[in-house]
């Protein structure tokens, strides 16, 4: 009798610790609540996502819009930075600094594709918010063909000071909005945010234990073409429906060859999957210029993934890519669709 009672015993008590070791494994997989914050600010809508408790979720979003409303006032079109150096053609600041080495690197590493120095036929084509959209005039491109572009851009050594010649105006936005996602999700992750989600108009950071499903938008309808997770990778689009206008027929964007100061005619939309924002976003713009035949080498050696969408609506990705993208879009609607 005391031998069944003290086996009873033991069983209920291999019952009960496998209760609290199961109990345990549902509470750390049980899905977390995720908290979202969204605004409006540089000049698109920004969206961010935070994993875990509500109370510090809710602090390091907040902490994370303010990051991306200081650099958005520093790097901005509106009495910046920027708008200092193109006035003045000298500035000493070491963020700065730091944002055009990398720009200038990347305009090195894409021989030219990538460029700072786009600002004065950007405001020709009135993509810089200038004036209304409309084709430049051909003094305005024959200046810009002239121009010394990012020739004219000078880093001193001393890792603070920078200054452009006369005429070199600086347009940083095909960096600055990427490098405000990696520091907003910067700034959640060092608060403790476990996973998170940054979203500045297409610009994406996802970071922590958590994966996510990123839609890449159509270029030319709407919905999306293909939904892919991303972990702890940034993803950023660059696309010839974001800024255009139509004339006589012709499809002109905001994306433009630093060469010729004409749109890029090689692709609908580039997308690109990189460890940082700021590389993402950069990439796109180059990849976009510069073809992915001459990219992809450049792409699979620093591990950064692809898809691009040519004019006639095929689309070509990284191998990775390849399982979750089709081969072409399913309906090209509208007359404008491939100009």
């Amino acid at each position: 009798m005391f031998a069944n009672l003290h086996i009873l015993k033991k069983i209920s008590f291999i019952i009960v610790i496998a209760l609290v070791f199961i109990s345990i494994f549902i509470w750390f997989q049980r899905p977390q609540d995720i908290h979202k914050s969204k605004l409006f600010l540089m000049d698109t809508i920004v969206e961010i996502q935070a994993l875990g408790d509500e109370t510090d979720a809710k602090a390091a979003m907040e902490a994370a819009i303010k990051e991306l409303r200081r650099i958005d006032k520093r790097f901005g079109y509106h009495t910046s930075l920027i708008t200092d150096l193109n006035t003045s053609h000298e500035v000493k600041d070491r963020e700065l600094y730091s944002l055009m080495q990398y720009g200038m690197d990347i305009h090195k590493e894409s021989d030219g594709a990538f460029s700072l120095a786009l600002r004065p036929i950007l405001d020709a084509w009135g993509f810089s918010g200038t004036h209304s959209y409309h084709l430049p005039s051909d003094e305005e491109f024959n200046k810009w063909r002239a121009s010394k572009k990012d020739g004219g851009i000078h880093l001193l050594d001393d890792g603070e000071g920078l200054y452009t010649e006369p005429g070199i105006l600086i347009d940083v936005g095909g960096l600055a909005k990427g490098y405000s996602v990696d520091r907003a999700a910067s700034v959640m992750m060092s608060m403790g945010v476990d996973a998170g989600l940054v979203n500045a108009g297409g610009d994406i950071m996802a970071f922590g234990d958590h994966t996510w499903r990123i839609g890449i938008k159509n270029p030319r309808r709407p919905g999306v073409i293909a939904i892919i997770p991303v972990k702890n990778k940034a993803i950023a689009t660059s696309g010839d429906y974001e800024r255009f206008f139509i004339q006589d027929g012709k499809r002109f964007f905001h994306i433009l060859d630093p060469v010729t100061g004409l749109p890029a005619r090689t692709f609908m939309s580039v997308t690109i999957i990189a460890p940082t924002c700021k590389q993402a976003d950069a990439w796109a713009t180059a990849v976009f210029v510069m073809g992915i035949d001459t990219a992809k080498g450049i792409l699979d050696e620093k591990g950064i993934e692809w898809m691009v969408i040519d004019l006639s609506g095929k689309i070509k990705t990284s191998k990775h890519l390849r399982k979750y993208c089709p081969d072409k879009l399913a309906c090209l609607q509208g007359r404008h669709n491939q100009r």
